[in-house]
């Protein structure tokens, strides 16, 4: 799964679709909800389930009113990523163990790959500073991962799913202000409503585990 949706978010930066790439992953966490509460039976509260319904019938109209839209690369971003998840919270591997587990496994796919189809590998030919880059962008994404694996484990899978909106939100702002992608204003506006309501939801879901953390620690003392 996660080599699909690498090979999927790379490609789409690669070829300016950073807007699809956010998408993919906004679509994403909606799929970590559904399972949550479907094959966990985590509740969710009416404030959640309506602002969930809401955000997402903002995508909804995102994606039927943005034109020259790469279809298949959100929506198969979305599925394994989404897919992804629901493994990585079934699993009984720690995070170290499972992160090595898969860059073992993907390192032994690609070495099968590049003696199967006769692949070579292009060394870059650029400055010793954009080498430098390219060396760190694997330390960029094994830290966001490793502490993704972790958090599965410790947290709902569906509150996992509205800590994955952020993400995305900065994908499409990385790809409307740095890429110049162009989106029609009505679909920009809700955008900006959907990150609102999500902003929202994250603000008074963290105050909420603030109070109760402070409680605890004040019964603690109590005892």
């Amino acid at each position: 799964m996660i080599a699909f949706n690498w090979g999927a978010f790379i490609w789409s930066s690669l070829n300016g679709h950073l807007l699809e790439s956010g998408l993919g992953y906004l679509l994403a966490p909606f799929i970590s909800i559904g399972m949550g509460c479907l094959i966990y039976h985590e509740p969710i509260t009416p404030r959640k389930m309506l602002s969930t319904i809401v955000a997402l019938s903002s995508v909804v109209s995102l994606v039927l009113l943005s034109e020259n839209l790469n279809h298949w690369t959100y929506l198969l971003i979305a599925t394994t990523w989404g897919s992804y998840t629901y493994l990585k919270k079934t699993t009984s591997l720690d995070a170290v163990s499972g992160l090595f587990l898969e860059t073992l496994f993907l390192s032994a796919f690609l070495t099968l790959a590049i003696w199967a189809f006769n692949l070579t590998i292009i060394q870059p030919n650029e400055s010793p500073y954009q080498n430098l880059l390219i060396l760190l962008a694997g330390v960029v994404s094994v830290t966001p991962l490793l502490m993704f694996s972790f958090a599965t484990n410790k947290i709902p899978l569906s509150a996992t799913g509205f800590l994955q909106f952020i993400l995305p939100l900065t994908l499409f702002s990385i790809g409307i202000i740095f890429y110049e992608q162009t989106i029609p204003k009505l679909s920009l506006a809700l955008l900006m409503a959907t990150a609102s309501i999500l902003a929202i939801l994250l603000a008074y879901d963290l105050s909420t585990a603030t109070s109760l953390n402070a409680k605890k620690i004040r019964d603690e003392k109590h005892l």
